[in-house]
């Protein structure tokens, strides 16, 4: 389940076991998949956006508005409301690339990036 009641409720949870405590909080997704370089490109920035301001009512929106096919974007959402809870402001993206950037097939590619939280 990756709705958005269910990721807030699992991030709390994560906060509260993660509190007072020295945890790395970790989620992984790809983002879009199997789309033209240019189209993941764009989605893809739409929900980083989201991402990066931890506004998780925003990355819904995005995410369902856009049919970004990241498949773990509940897992993304949990850790959002875990790290907004335990005192995190923002997200700062560290690389965004897809795998066309690596193969040069940019028919269909698989977006990806890394971005932490401060």
């Amino acid at each position: 389940m990756q709705d958005k009641e269910t990721a807030i409720d699992i991030g709390k949870s994560i906060a509260q076991s993660a509190l007072n405590t020295n945890t790395l909080l970790i989620a992984s997704s790809d983002f879009t998949h199997y789309e033209s370089n240019s189209d993941a490109y764009r989605k893809d920035s739409e929900l980083i956006k989201a991402i990066l301001s931890l506004d998780i009512s925003k990355f819904y929106a995005v995410q369902q508005r856009l049919v970004v096919s990241a498949c773990g974007y509940g897992a993304i959402a949990s850790i959002m409301k875990a790290v907004k809870e335990l005192g995190a402001t923002k997200g700062e993206l560290l690389k965004y690339a897809t795998s066309g950037d690596v193969t040069g097939d940019m028919a269909a590619v698989v977006g990806y990036s890394s971005i932490i939280f401060v």
